[in-house]
């Protein structure tokens, strides 16, 4: 289960969105900024997003700050906002912290989509799925972060 979440974690951080050129919609002042993914680790487990449209996180899925185990990667990258969609574009990877658990980085997934379903002053999810035409989605989940 560990691996499976970790793999989304991952998913999540090497994935593109639409094409679409709707133009922002979101509230970037509430957008920009750090945020912690809930119930993992702060330190290992978080996201900032910067008002030059550049991001880094760091991921481990690591839920105890003191566990050994999880390898912790940092990410950095471009994104762009149009509509509720963000789309990443990861332009570095990097093995931070080598833990016990032994872990493969999988090459970015083009089909992934990111939309921003819920974003306060205190909370932002993003539903995480991949396109696969005619109206069909498979469901990955929902990353959920907060200040």
């Amino acid at each position: 289960m560990k691996n499976i979440y970790y793999l989304l974690c991952l998913v999540f951080l090497f994935s593109c969105s639409s094409d679409d050129d709707n133009g922002p919609t979101l509230d970037t002042n509430l957008l920009f900024g750090e945020w912690f993914e809930v119930g993992l680790c702060p330190s290992q487990n978080r996201l900032e997003l910067e008002p030059s449209f550049t991001y880094e996180t760091y991921s481990s899925g690591g839920i105890d700050c003191d566990d050994p185990a999880p390898d912790t990667y940092r990410f950095n990258g471009t994104f762009s906002i149009q509509g509720n969609l963000i789309t990443f574009v990861q332009t570095d990877a990097n093995l931070v912290i080598d833990g016990t658990d032994l872990t493969v980085l999988d090459f970015p997934n083009p089909d992934i989509r990111h939309e921003v379903t819920e974003l306060t002053e205190d909370s932002l999810v993003i539903r995480v799925y991949i396109d696969l035409g005619n109206n069909i989605t498979e469901e990955l989940g929902n990353a959920i972060y907060e200040r």
